[in-house]
């Protein structure tokens, strides 16, 4: 058994349930596996169930998952999400320990480990795959580690309460990196924005590894410059068939007449930019700036919780215009609020008028409601290039904007020269814009990916084709650039590779399903073995008799630790990691769990105690504002309040002030009150108000945690079973937004009384 003084725990003295992470990987051309390896131990005396949500890279397949119990090895399966959650909660019900990786949004994942025992150290494995891509001279690698708070609200992701990360500032989890390069890119000039590395000499490259401890507190960033941007071809088998990928770097020709801009810049100003994110921002403003001519039209706005435009519409960018826009670089603050970027876009676009235009987007992307976003950035008709600050900016949501719209993306880091990226996104916006691309594969392929919105000079467009037998010649990219009438075209010959047999045909099957509609995913995700909206990865460890838990086990929410440098509490040096976040302007002690709401931060970390609820919840009763707020749904689910925090804490409701501060309108809690005027037990009555309310149509979307957690509190039976029946006929009508109406539960003054059958 392990020495309970080596447990790690966080800075307050907490034992903490993650241990640690490490990864270790390899870049071969442009292909890059990474296998990562997640540390758990129980603290706790009795059983848990962990949860953790955690980042993959944008366009990463995950290609495996391994279970690691003692000696014990165990390989995970893709099953149907119905299922693997079906067998999930039996296998947790029957004691026996089980895991479960969901996919739960864009580059986003939730492990469930459940039932590991008292004192249990366990190991989950995962490995995936990314095609990185060569852009203007240089490769970038981005492993992030850590999920920043989002403005907004999870569940406009699709997210359930288990699946929101929430973030501690006192968590610390550490993380190890070991990458190797080899060939090509193992011989050019190799940088860290985010860490100091260390390099060796390998037989066949070189080995990156972090050359101090680190953390998970920021995305882990390699660049290799120096490269020149080659075309690629590999063919691999697929079952019974093959699969061609075909990587074209084209050099699209220059004109000498470059034609003006409409550019419209676009800056997050909101709290969540604040320290190194709105510097990075001013320093990008300026360069924009002295990108321009005076050919060029522009204008200036900045966001948050509102939208502001410096000009009334675009301007010339002349000298005294350009001035102008300079002396507003002062106001350039992290002040405006909230990340409203989606009506801060719409504002933009029609700005101007809505023809044809540029929009250059300085943001974090830290928002949670990305769907309408795209979608209305799509509709628009004007390019987006997307400039990605911070330690773990949302990557996810800067290429979806940038690849939907033709635009382009650049995540720059707290370290990394923002200038660079700039001058790389106007010699995008400035190059003549390619159109009728066309791939023309050899013989007839079965399927094939389409191809991107845009492509741009010296940058690499992957995409893949099927055949039943092995393909044989030249692929060719045909395409026009400007207002050229003639076609131009480009060609490579397929090669071979016998190598990462698995690896190929799975990211070609994860890059058709964007093309496909969803009812055609589940069948090529499970033949593929791939984590979707549809399906999750599957472990059951079936233990012995007398090893089995003997209850059901306690939830163990694992939190993000704090994002390096984000919301300006302190700032990112990559040489001294652990310690670059300073708590100069927050008390980190006072808020231990923190979520992004109305672009402010709000602490669940020091819930009100029993027999006092909060003042923000009076008021809402007083007032009446239960229409809209206070609904049993927002009672059952809702993350940070109401039953959900209190079965993660845990601090279950026993008191009716509990029930107040939770999100239960004031007339309800009179009519409760009553019963307990009558003799009723204070606890009985709360426990029967909140079984009755799960099985009511109110909770019918009640999580399976949820509902495994309440089981095993109010399976009670207590004194008077006709308090049980009397509250179930009560709240038989309550459904998700409407609790039972007067008379039901009217206030009929202090004497009344409620009958109940005998």
């Amino acid at each position: 058994m392990r020495d309970e003084s080596a447990v790690l725990k966080s800075r307050d003295g907490e034992a903490l349930v993650l241990l640690g992470v490490t990864a270790k990987g390899h870049l071969d051309g442009l292909l890059f596996e990474l296998a990562v390896e997640q540390r758990y131990r129980n603290p706790q005396k009795k059983n848990i169930e962990a949860l953790y949500t955690f980042p993959l890279p944008f366009g990463a397949v995950l290609l495996g998952l391994e279970f690691q119990l003692g000696t014990e090895m165990l390989d995970g399966v893709v099953v149907e999400r119905e299922k693997a959650e079906a067998d999930y909660e039996e296998a947790i019900e029957k004691g026996d320990t089980a895991i479960m990786l969901e996919q739960v949004g864009d580059g986003i994942y939730t492990v469930n480990l459940g039932n590991l025992m008292p004192g249990e150290e366990a190991v989950i494995r995962y490995r995936y795959a990314q095609l990185l891509r060569f852009e203007k001279g240089h490769i970038r690698l981005a492993i992030p580690t850590v999920i920043a708070p989002r403005f907004g609200e999870p569940e406009e992701a699709g997210l359930e309460p288990h699946q929101m990360p929430i973030t501690d500032v006192l968590a610390d989890y550490p993380f190890a990196v070991t990458i190797e390069l080899r060939g090509e890119v193992g011989q050019s000039g190799i940088d860290s924005p985010s860490h100091p590395i260390k390099v060796s000499a390998t037989a066949s490259g070189v080995t990156v590894a972090l050359a101090r401890n680190g953390h998970l507190d920021r995305d882990f960033i390699l660049v290799i410059d120096g490269l020149a941007g080659t075309s690629l071809t590999a063919i691999g088998r697929d079952g019974d068939g093959f699969v061609a990928l075909a990587s074209f770097c084209p050099a699209f020709p220059m004109v000498e007449d470059i034609a003006p801009l409409s550019l419209k810049i676009l800056v997050d100003c909101s709290g969540s930019m604040a320290g190194d994110s709105i510097q990075s921002a001013r320093r990008a403003v300026r360069r924009i700036l002295e990108q321009l001519t005076p050919a060029d039209t522009f204008s200036l706005t900045r966001f948050g919780s509102k939208v502001e435009h410096y000009f009334t519409g675009p301007r010339s960018a002349d000298s005294k215009n350009i001035h102008a826009a300079l002396l507003h670089l002062y106001a350039l603050d992290a002040d405006m609020g909230g990340t409203e970027l989606e009506s801060a876009l719409q504002s933009v676009f029609r700005h101007g008028g809505e023809g044809s235009a540029d929009i250059l987007l300085i943001t974090d992307g830290e928002v949670w409601k990305t769907e309408s976003l795209i979608s209305a950035s799509r509709k628009a008709g004007q390019r987006i290039f997307a400039v990605a600050v911070g330690s773990a900016p949302a990557e996810s949501l800067h290429r979806a904007l940038a690849e939907q719209t033709g635009g382009a993306c650049e995540c720059v880091a707290p370290d990394e020269d923002v200038e660079s990226a700039i001058v790389r996104m106007f010699a995008r916006m400035r190059a003549p814009r390619v159109r009728d691309l066309v791939v023309a594969w050899p013989g007839a392929p079965v399927w094939h990916t389409p191809l991107p919105q845009a492509a741009f000079d010296g940058e690499t467009v992957h995409v893949f084709a099927g055949y039943e037998s092995r393909p044989e010649g030249e692929v060719r990219l045909g395409y026009r650039a400007g207002d050229e009438v003639k076609n131009r075209e480009e060609s490579i010959a397929l090669t071979y590779a016998e190598t990462n047999a698995d690896t190929l045909p799975r990211i070609a099957a994860a890059e058709r399903l964007k093309g496909l509609a969803k009812g055609q995913h589940k069948k090529i995700a499970l033949r593929y073995q791939l984590v979707t909206s549809e399906t999750s990865y599957l472990i059951l460890h079936i233990r012995a008799e007398g090893e089995k838990a003997k209850s059901l086990p306690e939830l163990q929410q694992v939190a993000q630790m704090h994002a390096a440098g984000w919301g300006g509490l302190g700032t990112v040096d990559s040489a001294v990691l652990g310690s670059a976040v300073q708590f100069s302007s927050l008390d980190a002690g006072s808020v231990s769990v923190f979520s992004r709401r109305s672009g402010s931060l709000i602490g669940f970390g020091a819930e009100q105690p029993s027999g006092q609820y909060g003042i923000r919840a009076f008021l809402r009763n007083q007032v009446g504002e239960d229409a809209a707020w206070i609904t049993p749904q927002r009672f059952l689910g809702r993350p940070g309040r109401g039953l959900w925090s209190r079965l993660i804490t845990p601090a279950y409701p026993t008191k009716l002030d509990d029930l107040l501060g939770a999100d239960v309108p004031w007339h309800v809690i009179d009519f409760l009150k009553r019963l307990v005027y009558q003799g009723e037990s204070e606890d009985a009555v709360v426990k029967a108000f909140i079984e009755a309310l799960v099985e009511s149509p109110a909770g019918a979307k009640i999580t399976r945690h949820g509902r495994r957690a309440i089981r095993a509190l109010f399976t009670n039976e207590y004194e008077r079973s006709a308090l049980r029946e009397h509250l179930r006929a009560v709240f038989a009508s309550a459904t998700p937004t409407e609790w039972p109406a007067p008379p039901t539960l009217a206030d009929s003054g202090e004497d009344a009384t409620f009958a109940l059958p005998i």
